[in-house]
């Protein structure tokens, strides 16, 4: 699997610092609640942004240090609550991912 796209975020101007985060949703959970927020009209800063994968458990870790390595200060993984993932065990697979990824 490929990684998601470019994660390069744009440089902000002098003032204020804003994190850059990158964020990896679920299709099936995150992803359509972000996209309600959306239709809502509630907005989430510019420096935010958001890549869609149909699930967590196709992430591979390199995803994530490719994030920092091309200057997210941080990056969000949000998949499906535990016992409720679409592909049964991507969420828990994620998990154990994300837990190696953070030590």
């Amino acid at each position: 699997m490929s990684a998601p796209g470019n994660f390069k975020i744009p440089e902000r101007g002098p003032g204020i610092w804003q994190p850059k985060i990158i964020g990896l949703l679920c299709n099936w959970c995150s992803y359509a609640g972000a996209d309600l927020a959306g239709g809502g009209r509630i907005q989430y800063p510019p420096d935010v942004r958001v890549v869609r994968v149909m699930c967590t458990g196709r992430l591979d870790a390199l995803f994530v240090l490719k994030a920092f390595a091309d200057g997210a200060d941080g990056v969000l993984v949000s998949g499906c609550h535990f016992g409720d993932c679409h592909y049964l065990e991507g969420n828990y697979k994620a998990a154990k991912r994300m837990f190696m990824v953070k030590r």
